[in-house]
């Protein structure tokens, strides 16, 4: 062959493969994977750590199998590009196919809620229930507002994350801690999570989670004086049917880091017997 033609030979499988990898969901990624019984899985959020859910996993392991799998982008799970809701509910898919028997409980936090709520939408058969935790099924701010945090991104994106991070922390210190874990990940990686998280709606599609939903929602998100109804409207949860909302008190964004033995406690209830019908909010 000659050289140049083997040139053009290589190049060509060169883009077969790139093209055939933007085609595909990338890899899952479970980091831990314990206990024995029907299968809790954990999705963390954007920035996050699947070992942010160790404290409540560990409570849980006792009577389950628990599963952590991290977000494309995050830990050892390659992002895709480009970065779609669809292919990372493929990821996750591909994760509970090879970690989790199924029907399990799936438990997303944050962003990774939003992930876990497309699975519900595509795959409900997979799931015995769908525990949200301070998260939101519709973008929470757009307009003008939108526009200006993706500018300062672009502008300033240690500045912003620092920001962001800071008010997610029950207090100045876990604030940091939670932004010098951010600030370790792929800025290009971050911001287009970032896009995603504040384009992505799925409230005009919640009437089509059909498992039952357990929200757990910082007083911070829900506060003492809003009807939950309020809340779960403005959280994207009103059309779900089966929904049960729980206030966290004294938390940050990271209820989980806050409160473990709470979180964990709801979750075990829940998987025990998930709630068939719509239940208020408390």
């Amino acid at each position: 062959m000659r050289h140049g033609t083997r040139l053009l030979a290589l190049s060509a499988i060169a883009i077969v493969l790139v093209a055939v990898r933007g085609l595909t969901p990338p890899r899952p990624s479970a980091t831990g994977a314990f206990g024995r019984g029907p299968a809790i899985v954990f999705v963390h959020g954007l920035g996050s750590r699947a070992e942010h859910w160790l404290p409540v996993a560990r409570a849980l392991a006792r009577r389950h199998r628990v599963v952590l799998v991290d977000l494309p982008g995050h830990g050892a799970s390659e992002m895709p590009e480009p970065l779609t809701l669809e292919r990372v509910r493929e990821s996750l898919d591909l994760a509970l196919a090879r970690e989790a028997p199924t029907p399990c409980v799936l438990v997303g936090h944050s962003l990774g809620g939003l992930v876990a709520a497309a699975e519900a939408l595509e795959h409900p058969e997979k799931l015995r229930g769908l525990v949200l935790v301070e998260a939101a099924l519709t973008p929470q701010i757009e307009g003008a507002e939108r526009r200006a945090l993706l500018e300062s991104l672009e502008r300033d994106y240690a500045g912003t994350m620092h920001s962001v991070y800071l008010s997610f922390g029950r207090d100045s210190a876990q604030g940091e801690m939670l932004y010098r874990e951010v600030a370790a990940l792929d800025p290009a990686h971050m911001k287009a999570w970032v896009r995603l998280a504040l384009t992505a709606d799925l409230a005009p599609r919640a009437r089509g989670i059909t498992v039952p939903v357990l929200a757990l929602v910082s007083e911070r998100s829900w506060p003492k004086n809003e009807a939950w109804s309020t809340t779960a409207a403005a959280l994207g949860y009103a059309q779900v049917p089966h929904l049960e909302g729980v206030r966290i008190a004294d938390s940050g964004h990271f209820v989980m880091l806050d409160h473990p033995e709470q979180v964990a406690a709801l979750i075990e209830r829940f998987a025990a017997h998930p709630h068939p019908e719509l239940v208020a909010g408390r």
